[in-house]
């Protein structure tokens, strides 16, 4: 043997040589070692092995070369002489293997079309032969002997996967009671129904006896379990987490959600019910009025898609909390921030931005004149109209608007304050005695650029006042026509 050949390799049995019988390859092995053996006559280790070699290969060729690679205790290269205790590499006898024998595709057809029992009787008729181990695989799923050709097991087809997709319904619940079905509405697809709403607010409920109540109810709906679980005080954070899916359209907390006295004390918890996502998406009113709150705390309606009518009056808030509403541009048509005196002119950038605004209630706050007529004035340039309930303080301003200057100026005098720089100065001060004689305060001398910037002022004051005047009275023609003023 002068060389070895290399066997061909079989992916799913790294074991499989079928080029090279085994003798000969163990005696390719053999030769190999007694070379190199002699190239190192210093060394006992390979002598003794190729010795071994030696003495093994008279052993093999006994037994010839039928595939049988050896009896339940051989080793496959060293043969007889590891497992038998002798020499340098001896080791433990192996255990028998007590795993089920390799059959073939046509034993295990054939196993498929007979029974139980008689597959039995043919393994009792088979004789053991104890040289027969190394034939059969050590797997009861059908794989090859340990040496030979791996081929498709008849198990694969257990592997196979069907794929399902099934749409999840979180929705599912059983029917509602009898009565709920009498008195409730039609339910909205996709919408928690109030069968559900009401059995998740029993169990958390369980002293009020909510369900004898709602039979005295015409009609029951979200809107309507909310109110009289609002007017009776059994609001808190947990039973506006059962109406985070149902359709209800107006939350309006009443004194309970205060902690006045200590009680309520988990109301500022209250709020983060609404900053859950996918939560409240019929929400269109939520009234705030006489609960305290802060300025942050209206981050978590910022996400309210349908929020049409917010009523935060005497909440203390103030102008942070305003800026926080510019979020809810798209859907606000009505605000009221009434009786908050902390929202002053600072606070009228954000509200302008509030663009689709029906209704603003400014009624006792800091909002003076000057953020009005700002306010005024935008609203007018982008032919918008709106109606406003001002403090009272700019509210007596109007009122007594006829003592602060000339309402209804006549020529020669001027109206427009772009027409001032070309005035005399007889003509300037003509003008401003026109306007003293209804505001004593107002001085009439002086040089001729101060009387140009009294006048221009005035007449800017005057006409800003005017917006503000037929604003409030609701007379749109005029308030379109002050351009020209």
């Amino acid at each position: 043997m002068h060389s070895s050949v290399i066997p061909s390799i079989d992916e799913n049995n790294p074991l499989y040589c079928p080029a090279v019988p085994a003798a000969l390859y163990l005696k390719s092995l053999r030769c190999r070692s007694r070379q190199l053996a002699k190239s190192h006559h210093d060394l006992d280790l390979f002598q003794s092995y190729a010795r071994v070699l030696e003495q093994q290969s008279s052993h093999s060729n006994s037994e010839g070369s039928s595939g049988e690679e050896g009896d339940i205790g051989s080793d496959w290269i060293l043969g007889n002489y590891v497992t038998a205790g002798r020499g340098r590499l001896s080791g433990r006898p192996r255990q028998r293997d007590t795993l089920p024998p390799y059959y073939s595709h046509s034993w295990a057809s054939n196993c498929l079309a007979l029974g139980q029992g008689d597959v039995e009787n043919m393994e009792a008729t088979q004789p053991y032969n104890p040289s027969r181990k190394r034939k059969f695989s050590l797997s009861d799923l059908g794989a090859p002997p340990k040496y030979a050709r791996s081929q498709p097991s008849i198990h694969d087809s257990s592997f196979d996967i069907e794929v399902r997709r099934e749409k999840l319904n979180y929705l599912d619940a059983p029917s509602s009671p009898s009565y709920l079905k009498k008195n409730s509405s039609n339910p909205v697809p996709g919408v928690l129904s109030i069968g559900v709403l009401v059995d998740r607010l029993v169990s958390l409920l369980p002293s009020i006896r909510l369900q004898e109540r709602l039979v005295e109810l015409t009609v029951i709906t979200a809107d309507s379990i909310m109110k009289y679980l609002a007017d009776n005080g059994h609001v808190h954070q947990r039973v506006l987490q059962c109406f985070q899916e149902s359709d209800i359209k107006e939350i309006s907390f009443a004194s309970f959600a205060s902690d006045e006295n200590g009680l309520n004390l988990c109301a500022r918890e209250l709020y983060t019910v609404f900053s859950f996502p996918n939560s409240f998406l019929f929400l269109s009113e939520l009234s705030f009025s006489g609960i305290r709150v802060h300025d942050f705390d209206l981050l978590h309606i910022q996400h309210l898609s349908r929020l049409a009518i917010l009523l935060l009056n005497e909440t203390g808030i103030g102008n942070e909390a305003v800026f926080l509403l510019v979020s809810l541009k798209r859907t606000l048509v009505r605000l009221s921030l009434a009786a908050n005196p902390h929202v002053d002119d600072d606070a009228i950038p954000a509200i302008v931005l509030l663009s689709k605004l029906s209704f603003l209630s400014i009624l006792d706050t800091g909002i003076e004149m000057g953020g009005l007529r700002r306010l005024a004035s935008i609203i007018v340039a982008e032919n918008r109209f709106i109606d406003i309930e001002i403090p009272f303080s700019c509210e007596a301003y109007i009122d007594g608007i006829h003592s602060k200057y000339l309402y209804h100026p006549l020529p020669p005098l001027i109206t427009n304050h772009r027409g001032c720089p070309q005035l005399s100065e007889a003509a300037l001060k003509r003008n401003l005695e026109a306007h003293a004689a209804c505001n004593p305060s107002i001085v009439t001398s002086g040089t001729r650029p101060e009387m140009i910037s009294r006048l221009s002022e005035i007449l800017k004051t005057r006409k800003l006042d005017i917006i503000v005047k037929d604003m409030l009275d609701g007379n749109e023609s005029d308030c379109q026509n002050f351009g020209s003023l």
